[in-house]
């Protein structure tokens, strides 16, 4: 199932391996690549499932990268024990609505 790849509760368990606190040690050039190719790959999966909120997901991220960034960055600080990919999944569902889609 596509959604279980990527829905906050598949990453976001505080008992992840990798945390946003660690996440947070990188350098911003680091943390900018990430957050960049994961939201990249989320559009893309969410574009070829529901056109309308790809269009979100690209207006959203690419409105101002910068403050966008340091917005993900200050919800990964304030939830420092979630993997980052599910901090990025849960912002993503609040802008632009649920990411499940049906695997058919």
């Amino acid at each position: 199932m596509l959604a279980g790849a990527i829905c906050p509760q598949a990453f976001a368990e505080e008992t992840s391996k990798f945390t946003s606190a660690e996440f947070l040690t990188w350098e911003r050039g680091s943390q900018e690549f990430y957050i960049d190719a994961s939201v990249g790959m989320a559009g893309l999966i969410i574009t070829r499932n529901d056109a309308t909120k790809g269009k979100c997901l690209d207006g959203w991220y690419l409105s101002d990268q910068d403050e966008v960034i340091d917005h993900i960055l200050e919800v990964m600080e304030a939830n420092p024990t979630f993997h980052p990919r599910g901090v990025l999944a849960a912002i993503i569902e609040k802008k632009c609505g649920s990411m499940e889609f049906d695997a058919n």
